[in-house]
């Protein structure tokens, strides 16, 4: 017999207590889902996870799309993910340049390079749609940085391929005309019932909310409905998202909460639709506030998803959860296996991973300095490095606007443990399980949250052991 709604087992938000900005996901036709989220200025870009019952999130590699000379707040913004005739297809706005695509027969790849398909300052959070004859849009927002102008959405006709632009961009929804509407934008194009859907945030990355918007054509008239808002709950700025379908039918909303010096983290809410037709996200005793605790998803496991851990370095390859910041990849190339990862020397250049909300404690063991010192990095709106030389002395270097600060530590033995242990938003570094030097606050950067990471600096290599992460 099955379980009834009140004995299920529940999962409880957010289900990936890491930066996941602006996340969208869709079920795939192979079974299982996809999800994708902003980049920036992060490289190879596109950071993509895989899931088998929208509970556990596993990381599964990058499309790409970074542009090296992104600024640290351009590059990639807000990608969709789509899947069309047997390709899966991501777009995304670069501020600075336009609406690209990429394209794949699998989630894996290989992505094609990136295509620019329409040029324009300002245009941002691209999604596409195909309607029942083949024919294809694509909706996008803008940002006020560039465009001069925001909180709109407007659509263009596009190719099949999503490739050429068969037509102008107009607006469809003009949020200055919508009382309290203010920073509309992340656009997600549905259909329902012979109508087309709309959902996009609103209200900004901290602070907002989502709409659903739905017309007969794309001329409208369009209504639209506030559908997720923080109301009571401690879940802040609860938009920007996706609308997914699960096992047997159920349906589902992916969404982000803003936490500052951790960024944005995932969040799953049920998703069901009322007698007059609008969607009903969240706590169905009060529509439209997120939930915190929900009966697992049919299907999904019955365990609490696992946090990421840290890394084994037991395969040969990279695991997909690292990027870099500060140097094309092609300079940071690690030979990574048998436990163990060496980095050459690059005087700015670090493998990353976000920092995990749940996570208290990171440790990594330096196995050898072969002339360049080891770092543990972290980055935020700073960056701070912990670092060890080949002769065994610590220093704390901080990477201010003027400059480099060096604080000279201590000497250590070889061997040595480099960390950090985090308190909320306080963190400090260890030696060899130790505080070392002066507490610091993480602030996160501009739109994304406090990362941590491994490098080499000077000439030579560092060889460093296992990654442990304990809570």
């Amino acid at each position: 017999m099955p379980l009834s709604l009140g004995e299920q087992q529940r999962f409880t938000n957010p289900l990936l207590d890491l930066d996941v900005p602006d996340p969208d996901a869709i079920a795939l036709s192979t079974g299982g889902f996809a999800l994708v989220a902003s980049s920036f200025d992060r490289e190879p870009g596109l950071p993509l996870w895989r899931s088998d019952d929208l509970m556990t999130w596993r990381p599964v590699g990058f499309a790409g799309g970074h542009r090296p000379d992104a600024p640290h707040d351009g590059g990639v913004w807000a990608p969709s993910i789509r899947e069309h005739d047997g390709h899966l297809y991501l777009t995304w706005g670069d501020p600075d340049l336009g609406v690209f695509v990429t394209e794949s027969e699998h989630l894996a790849g290989p992505w094609s390079e990136p295509r620019l398909v329409l040029a324009g300052r300002g245009l941002i959070d691209p999604c596409p749609y195909w309607d029942e004859t083949g024919r294809a849009w694509i909706v996008h927002g803008y940002a006020r940085s560039r465009a001069g102008f925001a909180n709109r959405i407007d659509v263009f006709e596009v190719d099949r391929r999503l490739s050429l632009p068969l037509s102008g961009s107009r607006t469809v929804i003009d949020g200055d005309r919508i009382p309290g509407c203010s920073v509309l934008e992340g656009p997600k194009i549905y259909s329902r019932d012979g109508e087309l859907w709309i959902f996009a945030p609103a209200g900004g990355v901290a602070t907002g909310w989502q709409y659903a918007f739905r017309a007969p054509a794309w001329a409208g008239p369009w209504e639209h409905r506030i559908v997720l808002d923080q109301g009571s709950t401690p879940v802040n700025g609860p938009h920007q998202g996706a609308w997914v379908v699960g096992a047997d039918g159920e349906e589902w909303f992916l969404h982000f909460q803003a936490k500052g010096a951790l960024g944005r983290v995932l969040h799953l809410q049920p998703l069901s639709w009322a007698e007059d037709g609008w969607p009903l996200i969240g706590d169905p005793e009060t529509p439209g506030a997120p939930v915190a605790s929900w009966p697992t998803p049919r299907g999904g496991t019955t365990m609490p998803p696992p946090s990421p851990a840290g890394d084994g370095f037991a395969a040969d390859e990279l695991s997909a959860a690292w990027h870099t910041r500060g140097a094309g990849r092609s300079a940071l190339v690690p030979v990574v296996g048998g436990g163990r990862i060496r980095l050459a020397g690059h005087p700015d250049g670090a493998l990353l991973r976000p920092l995990d909300g749940a996570h208290r404690t990171i440790e990594v063991r330096v196995l050898r300095t072969d002339g360049a010192a080891a770092a543990f990095v972290v980055s935020d709106a700073r960056v701070r490095e912990l670092r060890l030389d080949p002769e065994g002395r610590t220093a704390i270097v901080t990477h201010e606007p003027d400059g480099m600060r060096t604080e000279h530590l201590t000497d250590s033995a070889a061997g040595a443990r480099l960390g950090l242990r985090v308190q909320g938003t306080e963190a400090a570094f260890t030696l060899d399980g130790e505080a070392l030097g002066e507490p610091f606050l993480l602030e996160g950067r501009r739109w994304t949250g406090t990362e941590w990471g491994l490098a080499a600096r000077g000439d030579g290599t560092v060889t460093f052991g296992p990654v442990e992460v304990s809570a």
